[in-house]
């Protein structure tokens, strides 16, 4: 260990001893607020449940039981979810002056997290049994089981170091270590996306939702509407809004590489949770952007790789979806997509990509309350290809 380190380490050490002894004047540093809690979940340290809007100290250990998980707000509004049957340790978190900078290290034991920064620079890292993860600004995913630690970054990049060597994790990209090997994967694998489930229904408020519950985990997908069933499931998406679910059928005829793009990020988890930034009557309802945040920036950021046109003559009535892109440059679409509303969409005819249309679900989407850049945006909970729900 480098002089330097030491001495921080030591300095770190005498700090939070004397903070934890009986008497002290001194007070453990609050690193961040307990903004949900369900069920059950402890400080291993201090033994104590955990309740919401509790603040959460450094050098505390956060255990979460079954169907157990906390939404935590760090100083610097990062957001860090843990998911059920997990265990981190919140040490080494030193944030600057203004939480400007966050630097230092969470030990994750075991269990998964859910991890997207505020914008706030940073230098940290996610310490597991078998691999090291550092951020920089970025939001990803983590789970830790058996021996492994599987990783899948849904905006920007992570470093992950472990025993076989350093590698950058980008957009889209999931990378498993375990303690025989290291690799990039094709997808997720079905422990992580039963994990995400648990924790993207956790974030809005409930249990998982059974719709979208993995075969095999208990419970099963309801059977499709009859006239649904016939359809070509690979080319049939269903997306889970605050008020109900919402189908949509692809057209690979008529668009086929923005289809396989929005297939391929459905199947990464990509579009789950995001905001629909921009709702307005009659017109259309646009998401996929994930660099929003809320009641501020963003709404031009997506994966990085953009895709080129494929204008057609398919009218943006009242369902249709099309990709979202820069208006001075018409092969600028990347992740984002809006849904016609109504008529007035009728004016984006032959300007952009359409590729799919809802077939079931039209009323959830008028649903969606207007806005503009919301500061309380209502959500994408989960956006799948039915094919992999109904093997």
């Amino acid at each position: 260990m480098k002089p330097i380190r030491l001495f921080v380490a030591v300095v770190l050490s005498i700090f939070f001893a004397l903070s934890a002894a009986p008497g002290s004047t001194f007070a453990a540093e609050t690193v961040g607020t307990a903004k949900r809690v369900m069920n059950e979940v402890v400080t291993r340290s201090f033994g104590q449940s955990v309740q919401t809007g509790d603040g959460l100290v450094a050098n505390e250990t956060v255990v979460t039981k079954a169907r157990s998980g906390i939404d935590i707000r760090l100083a610097d509004q990062s957001s860090l979810t843990i998911g059920e049957k997990s265990e981190l340790i919140l040490d080494e978190l030193v944030y600057g002056r203004d939480a400007n900078r966050v630097t230092g290290a969470f030990r994750m034991l075991s269990g998964a997290i859910r991890f997207a920064s505020a914008g706030v620079p940073m230098d940290f890292l996610i310490k597991t049994p078998t691999a090291t993860i550092g951020i920089r600004g970025t939001r990803f995913d983590v789970v830790v089981q058996d021996g492994s630690t599987e990783v899948a970054v849904i905006e920007g990049m992570v470093v992950v170091q472990s025993r076989f060597g350093v590698v950058d994790v980008r957009t889209g990209q999931v990378y498993q270590v375990t303690t025989r090997q290291a690799a990039f994967a094709q997808a997720r694998s079905a422990g992580m996306n039963q994990a995400m489930e648990f924790i993207l229904a956790m974030v809005a408020g409930g249990e998982t939702s059974p719709v979208f519950q993995p075969q095999g985990g208990g419970t099963q997908p309801p059977a499709l509407p009859p006239f649904l069933a016939s359809k070509d499931k690979e080319n049939l998406l269903v997306m889970d809004l605050p008020a109900g679910q919402v189908y949509v059928e692809l057209m690979p005829d008529v668009a086929p590489v923005h289809v396989r793009r929005v297939k391929q990020l459905a199947r990464q988890r990509f579009y789950d949770g995001l905001a629909f930034h921009y709702v307005r009557q009659d017109y259309v309802a646009e998401t996929g952007d994930p660099s929003f945040t809320p009641g501020g920036g963003g709404t031009a950021g997506g994966t990085g790789t953009t895709l080129p046109a494929e204008f057609s003559s398919v009218p943006f009535t009242e369902g249709t979806l099309g990709m979202s892109r820069r208006q001075d440059d018409p092969n600028s679409a990347d992740s984002r997509f809006f849904i016609a509303l109504g008529p007035t969409a009728r004016t984006l005819d032959g300007r952009y990509t359409a590729w799919g249309r809802v077939v079931l679900g039209m009323q959830y989407l008028k649903a969606l309350k207007p806005a503009n850049r919301p500061k309380a945006p209502e959500r994408l909970r989960t956006l799948r290809v039915v094919a992999d729900l109904y093997k």
